[in-house]
């Protein structure tokens, strides 16, 4: 069954210090691989890297989206570097823009496909990971771009268009952004109609568990920011001069009774995707 696509956009954000407490390139590799594999069980469009130090959010971004592209594509996109030297340990996303699927015959009229747009023969082409590139018609991008196809005649050869993510039904995998602005003013601006703050001393989501529904309902964008390895969200506010309440409208525990007495920034935004899944 393909997932569909959420009603909200919803957006998760983590800092950039997420893997600095871990020395070894293998073990950050881990840690970001389990956020992208959170992301998308739980249908997160955007992940957001808000600043913070240690600053990792290169090695963050670069192995987001090395793990948010189709294994076909990686030859184009991603160079061999040092950064990448464990990510075939990682597991693969499996979302519905990485298909199995590699045998043109099988291609259907209004499906949808990530490529990379080539040049064949002096026209433009997709590899979209089946036996031979596919005729590309339309207003096209730079040769070498990753490009979001639909397919749309299959005789007497497959063609293809550019597609709108828009038009797509099913969820499409996460967006990246590495954010210059704080998390203060990611939260406190026009930028997500709903911000919800992790905290251990938060509300437990219970308690807020009709209201938050009926917030949710009305929403288009949801925000749900996470602290860092060393300090919680109301630490790193303070260093902004700015306080918890009047940056988010909801401050929540969503992690209640913990058994251990730390919950790693990884382990919250699956704790937290899994129980707001329930309310989206």
């Amino acid at each position: 069954m393909t997932p569909s696509k959420r009603r909200i956009r919803l957006s998760v954000a983590v800092p950039a210090s997420l893997v600095s407490e871990y020395v070894n390139l293998r073990d950050k590799t881990e840690v970001i691989g389990r956020l992208a594999r959170s992301a998308a069980i739980f249908r997160a469009d955007e992940i957001v890297i808000y600043p913070d130090q240690p600053d990792e959010s290169s090695l963050i971004k670069l192995i987001l989206g090395y793990t948010d592209t189709p294994q076909y594509l990686r030859k184009y996109l991603y160079k061999v570097r040092p950064e990448l030297q464990y990510v075939g340990t990682l597991q693969p996303l499996r979302t519905p823009h990485h298909q199995l699927e590699a045998h043109i015959a099988n291609l259907r009229v209004g499906e949808f496909r990530e490529g990379v747009l080539i040049d064949q023969q002096g026209v433009n082409a997709v590899d979209i990971g089946v036996e031979r590139p596919i005729r590309f018609f339309g207003k096209a991008p730079s040769r070498g771009s990753r490009v979001t196809i639909k397919v749309f005649e299959l005789d007497p050869e497959p063609r293809c268009e550019m597609a709108k993510k828009i038009e797509i039904p099913s969820y499409w995998g996460y967006e990246i952004q590495a954010s210059k602005k704080t998390l203060g003013e990611l939260a406190s601006g026009e930028f997500y109609d709903l911000t919800i703050a992790t905290s251990r001393t938060g509300t437990l989501i219970a308690a807020e568990e009709e209201h938050l529904r009926a917030q949710i309902a009305e929403a288009r964008s949801v925000l749900v920011a996470f602290g860092s390895p060393r300090f919680g969200i109301q630490e790193i506010l303070r260093r902004e001069h700015k306080e918890l309440a009047d940056c988010f409208k909801y401050i929540l525990n969503t992690v209640p009774e913990q058994g251990t007495e730390t919950v790693r920034t990884e382990e919250a935004v699956h704790a937290t995707l899994a129980v707001l899944n329930l309310l989206t």
